[in-house]
Parts: structure tokens; C-alpha cells; sequence
């Protein structure tokens, strides 16, 4: 018959041991790629040199104070207005087709290049003037869209 075992072996390795066979692995990974661990010590000496790894270190160790008051500013009413805002227009730009908008921005510059040289003059419009443009085909256009425009917008903020 077998002997009780009478004494338990702790098989374990040392805390020194541990850091021994830690180290001759950080050794074999440096060594097999020497030239990614000389790029990752530059990077981080060029983020030493600029101050930017002490701002990270601080704000690593700042973090829960950091968090908090993102998340404080993130619920205050502005925050969230802009944030809605930004969804309803990007809902407005994925409904227009990008030929129209280029179309209407060139249109945009074009007319503005104009208006600026027209401002340039020093002609008075009288009445009289202001009526002869009415007739005119495109300002007569762009008033009608103009006032369907304000029409629309008056109906929606009744």
C-alpha cells in the first residue's frame, strides 16, 4: 500500500523567478522585432519633447473628474439643442441630391461676385427703378420664391 503524502511541494515559482522569466521574454520580444520597439521609443520621446505625454498622464489620472464634467456638459440644455440640430440637418443634407447643392452653391458664388460689382455703384434706385426690376423675369422669380419661402415659414410658426 502507498505512503500518505505527508508534505505538499509548492511548484509555484518565486516572485524573483517570476520576474526573471518575465524579463528574458521582454528580452526575446525586443529582440525579434527591434525595429518596431525603437519606433515605439521614439514616438514616445517625441511625445516627451512636445509636453504631450505629461497632458496625457494628467488627464489619464484626471479621468473620472474629466468624465464628470463632460457628461454634466453633455446634459445641459445648449449641448443637446446643438446635438438635435445637427441631426435634423444631417437628415436635410442625406434628402438633397449633391448635384442640386453644388448646383445651387456655384449659383450662390456666381451671384454674389455680381452682386458685390453691382453694390460697387454709386446709381440711386428710385421707385421708378424699383418697379422696372419687378418686371424683370428673374427678380420677378426669385421674389415669388422669396415670398412663397416667408409664406411657408409664417404657416409653420402659427
Amino acid at each position: 500500500m502507498a505512503e500518505p503524502i505527508s508534505k505538499i511541494r509548492d511548484t509555484r515559482p518565486t516572485e524573483k523567478e517570476q520576474d526573471e522569466q518575465n524579463l528574458a521574454e521582454l528580452k526575446e520580444g525586443i529582440a525579434k522585432d527591434a525595429a518596431g520597439f525603437k519606433e515605439l521609443l521614439e514616438f514616445v520621446k517625441l511625445l516627451h519633447d512636445s509636453g504631450a505625454l505629461e497632458t496625457l498622464n494628467s488627464t489619464m489620472k484626471a479621468r473620472d473628474e474629466i468624465a464628470k464634467t463632460a457628461l454634466n456638459e453633455w446634459r445641459k440644455e445648449p449641448t443637446t439643442n446643438a446635438i438635435n440640430n445637427l441631426m435634423l440637418s444631417s437628415k436635410l443634407l442625406t434628402e438633397i441630391k449633391p448635384e442640386q447643392t453644388e448646383e445651387l452653391i456655384n449659383h450662390l458664388k456666381e451671384t454674389a461676385k455680381k452682386a458685390e460689382e453691382d453694390a460697387k455703384s454709386e446709381e440711386i434706385i428710385g421707385f421708378f427703378g424699383l418697379m422696372k426690376a419687378l418686371k424683370d423675369p428673374d427678380i420677378n422669380r426669385a421674389l415669388r420664391y422669396s415670398l412663397s419661402f416667408l409664406k411657408g415659414i409664417g404657416e409653420s410658426l402659427k
